[in-house]
């Protein structure tokens, strides 16, 4: 008997249902009817139960020993090699019976990849068979018959909802040899929610098909599964394979807490954790930060069967800023099931402003300037969202032939918890002898304004003579005193604040000179908050 041999390849294919080792090697080679090529391989050994379930035969000289023994090379050359003892069956299969030697021989014509050698398949089987003599027992010749298949999954192993994914199978024959042509159902889901798509195998056995858009429930596994089928047909008999696939959703993470900060105050901060329905995702942690850098606040909130997370920095400590804003962000870090998602707000922080001085003045006597004084002693406007007091000092007097004040005090405080701006000024002793107005005097004046979200207060306090003579003054805002020769002189004068959400400057006494001639103010202040919410 002559031997071929090729280089041997042992390997076990994915798609084969057969786990046993293929060996490639060439053993003997015959030639067909026209003169093709028709190798006998070393091949594969039979897997048999229980091992596989149903059983599995194999090919070539291993699976002949098997069942008996490698029949003489003549024979099976005569067999495979005479005109009318062979008939093609399915798969690229034929059947050859030689009923004068009492054998069958089955070859397969296509190359198989897996071989490396270029060669035909060759030789499946082999055996002699005993002459039949009664009918009732004759199972006679082997028939062309359906070849079994096998499907084996083999494409993505995770599937996002809302996104495409794609599904492929190998379709192989009985002995793990790809199939071509075919049509493969791919099914993910179940029951109403199934989706399909259809793909047909190509030259490597395998089948491809993309679902557009996963949709499919999450529920509490993580996982989806997907049905594979090729229905099978006058060649090939049906097969099936299932896998299943882990499932992820995305979520999208809203904001939805409070918008407005008090330092000094709690915050409760909230975010909504839907999946890509909008459905909520509930039992999952979400991370605040509030802030940036050194100033960071955090907390972490558990998402409720609303898929709503909560938690509450007890107490908000955060710089103000030119804009006064603060940052927070909320996350979701995302696990098996979920994918991360976070978003970004920027959250309005409560601030107080204000302002107060002890005297300013401008006169001016048909257009010759008579006197010019800044806001003095002055604290400059405050901006703060802290609990603060200013520093100014005071000034012990500012005489001249037309004014002279003493003891002029002004200071701005703020508090926390809640938010409150006071601005006061002080005024110990006045004096005011301008041409064309009569003597004025003050003495204990003081001027206070006061805001906090919600509201705005102003009084004055003062002791009052024109001309020498006592003024009794109610108390009221802008109690107007008119003057000889037509000038103005207000008392407890207080305005609104403009672009605050409560304020307001109040002025304890501001003269007005008639004609334009300038004007005098003592103790003015001026409170207000900012960002106070709803």
């Amino acid at each position: 008997m002559g031997v071929f041999v090729a280089p041997g390849i042992a390997s076990v294919d994915p798609g084969d249902p057969n786990p046993h080792l293929i060996d490639w090697t060439v053993v003997d080679a015959f030639r067909g009817t026209a003169g093709n090529d028709i190798p006998l391989r070393e091949g594969q050994t039979d897997c048999k139960s229980p091992e596989c379930n149903p059983p599995v035969d194999g090919f070539g000289r291993r699976h002949i020993l098997e069942h008996g023994v490698v029949p003489d090379h003549e024979d099976i050359q005569k067999t495979i090699g005479t005109e009318g003892f062979c008939i093609p069956a399915p798969d690229n299969r034929v059947i050859c019976t030689n009923t004068d030697a009492s054998l069958v021989v089955v070859y397969v014509t296509h190359n198989d990849p897996r071989s490396g050698d270029g060669r035909p398949f060759g030789i499946i089987t082999a055996y002699y068979f005993l002459p039949c003599f009664q009918a009732a027992d004759c199972t006679g010749p082997e028939q062309p018959h359906k070849v079994d298949t096998a499907l084996t999954y083999t494409g993505a192993d995770r599937a996002v909802n809302g996104s495409p994914a794609v599904l492929s199978a190998k379709l192989t024959n009985n002995f793990g040899t790809p199939i071509d042509g075919r049509a493969v159902r791919f099914a993910l889901g179940t029951g109403a929610t199934q989706q399909t798509c259809t793909g047909t195998t190509t030259a490597s056995g395998t089948a491809t098909c993309t679902i557009d858009s996963v949709d499919q429930p999450q529920g509490t596994s993580n996982a989806v599964p997907v049905a594979v089928t090729f229905s099978g047909d006058d060649d090939y008999n049906p097969s099936s394979a299932v896998a299943e696939l882990g499932l992820t959703s995305p979520t999208k993470l809203d904001y939805t807490g409070v918008t407005h900060l008090a330092n000094g105050t709690p915050a409760q901060l909230a975010a909504k954790l839907p999946d890509f329905h909008g459905d909520a995702v509930p039992g999952h942690s979400v991370h605040f930060t509030l802030g940036t850098g050194d100033d960071q606040q955090t907390c972490t909130g558990t998402t409720s069967d609303a898929g709503i997370a909560t938690c509450t920095v007890a107490s908000v400590d955060q710089p103000l800023t030119d804009s006064a804003t603060v940052p927070l962000r909320a996350s979701f870090a995302g696990n098996a099931g979920y994918l991360a998602s976070d978003t970004s707000v920027q959250l309005k922080l409560q601030y107080a402003t204000g302002r107060a001085y002890g005297i300013s003045a401008h006169i001016d006597l048909i257009g010759v300037p008579l006197l010019e004084i800044d806001p003095q002693p002055d604290t400059g406007t405050v901006r703060t969202a802290d609990a603060t007091t200013t520093a100014t000092p005071c000034s012990a007097e500012y005489d001249s032939v037309l004014l002279s004040v003493q003891k002029l005090c002004p200071k701005v405080t703020t508090t926390l918890a809640p938010g409150k701006v006071t601005a006061a000024s002080t005024v110990a002793q006045a004096r005011i002898g301008l041409p064309g107005v009569p003597v004025i005097e003050v003495s204990g004046l003081t001027a206070t304004s006061s805001s906090q979200c919600g509201k705005a207060t102003g009084s004055t306090r003062l002791t009052l003579k024109i001309a020498g003579v006592p003024v009794t003054v109610s108390g009221d805002p802008n109690t107007e005193i008119r003057l000889v020769g037509g000038g103005r002189l207000i008392v407890n004068e207080q305005l609104p604040s403009t672009g605050a959400d409560a304020g307001l400057e109040v002025n304890g006494v501001h003269l007005v000179l008639p004609a334009d001639g300038g004007e005098v103010v003592l103790a003015s202040t001026d409170s207000a908050m900012h960002n106070c919410g709803d």
